[in-house]
């Protein structure tokens, strides 16, 4: 049935609508997405729409629902959870050519979805600016889908989620039932929401002077002298950009040879001089959700696997010395120190051979801190209630017959 409709869609659409084997090949995938669990749960796409302008977007939208076709917004696909992996036949709507068009006003900058990341630091930049809060996949992302399906990045050490802090002044978003715009509270109903309750069109997303951050290492051989120093640092939260801590095991992976790694390892991009400045320009290859592609690549673990928490400081120096006293270069720890209402938490990341997990689980089991990913349900990622019932709230508005990215949140 599905594909009688798209020959309509196709005569609407002309060359806008591919359906050839290797694009559609391309698009079923998340080609960014590691985890092993994930990447079994994807459906072949149906067709890629490439949009142009938001007439586009609000056809394709409308056609859609009127078809109970299911229908998946992209950008550049840099997702590493599973955000524009289809969990079912779908139609995937392009954005990244989407009128590309950028102000700077004030604090905010305007901007249409398929926007670079890198092009609106480049643009920023030359007015003495960047953005607030950014992915550490900021050369190849479109904030688009950086608005939709993430949350952390270059910058939250500082304000926390891209969204938090007045990090969205407002966005427009297409549905079925119409075109809306949200401004304050209400734009965290479409942050982090992977495009389950619309497909954005327009935002303003906030800017911050630009300084010139200086990356610097500092070097620990216990992992408690490190997390003393986190402690410290937080008298010095505005004068830090990102902190990033690295085992020996997989910063020597990645710096190869070009910086000599300690036992434990805290780099940190300051306007103030905390160690040994080095060269770091591959460090995005270690920031967040990069550290999964990454490592996947690098690593001799036959059965790779990674896990994902949320710790505090003091829950990270219980939990991470427990798993190297136990697996020792077994496992690969990377953390992302960053700032969520007002409390320093670290982004940590385990990674190891499968098998190891067993006895990491039963360590975070004993210390009261189950993991809790590897699903693809909005639902279970996002830790704030109230944004999760506003989701809710705008998916029954904007979206009453679950096409846009279906299966993703629970309503």
């Amino acid at each position: 049935m599905f594909m009688m409709k798209l020959d309509e869609l196709e005569k609407e659409l002309g060359s806008k609508l591919i359906m050839n084997d290797n694009v559609i090949d391309h698009y079923s995938k998340s080609p960014y997405l590691v985890s092993p669990i994930l990447s079994k749960m994807g459906k072949r796409v149906l067709g890629v729409v490439i949009v142009e302008d938001r007439y586009d977007v609000e056809f394709v939208v409308k056609f859609c629902d009127i078809h109970r076709i299911p229908l998946l917004a992209r950008g550049a696909g840099t997702s590493t959870i599973g955000q524009v992996l289809p969990i079912h036949p779908s139609i995937v709507l392009d954005i990244q050519k989407l009128n590309k068009t950028m102000e700077y006003d004030e604090k905010y900058l305007k901007i249409s979805p398929g926007v670079k990341v890198l092009d609106a630091l480049n643009y920023l930049r030359k007015r003495g600016k960047e953005l607030q809060v950014y992915p550490s996949s900021f050369y190849i992302s479109t904030l688009g889908g950086y608005i939709a399906g993430g949350d952390v990045g270059i910058g939250s050490y500082q304000y926390g989620y891209h969204f938090h802090n007045g990090g969205i002044r407002r966005v427009k978003i297409v549905g079925p039932t119409g075109t809306f715009e949200l401004t304050g509270e209400n734009t965290l109903a479409v942050a982090q929401a992977a495009g389950t309750t619309g497909i954005i069109i327009e935002a303003d997303i906030a800017t911050v002077d630009y300084e010139d951050w200086k990356d610097q290492i500092i070097r620990f051989d216990e992992l408690g002298k490190l997390v003393k120093f986190l402690k410290d640092a937080e008298n010095e939260r505005d004068k830090i950009r990102r902190i990033t801590i690295e085992d020996q095991e997989a910063l020597s992976l990645v710096a190869k040879n070009r910086v000599a790694p300690g036992k434990w390892n805290v780099i940190v991009a300051s306007t103030k001089s905390f160690g040994e400045e080095v060269d770091m320009k591959f460090l995005d290859e270690l920031a967040f959700a990069a550290i999964y592609v990454t490592m996947s690549r690098l690593t001799n673990f036959s059965d790779y696997f990674y896990e994902v928490r949320l710790l505090s400081l003091n829950s990270f120096l219980k939990v991470v010395s427990q798993v190297k006293d136990a697996l020792g270069s077994n496992v690969l720890i990377h953390g992302d120190v960053m700032t969520l209402r007002g409390e320093t938490v670290i982004y940590t990341v385990f990674i190891s051979d499968r098998i190891n997990f067993d006895i990491i689980d039963s360590i975070m089991t004993k210390e009261g801190i189950p993991f809790e990913i590897h699903s693809l349900v909005v639902n279970d990622r996002v830790d704030e209630e109230y944004r999760l019932e506003l989701m809710k709230k705008y998916k029954r508005i904007v979206d009453p017959h679950d096409i846009l990215n279906p299966g993703k949140l629970r309503v």
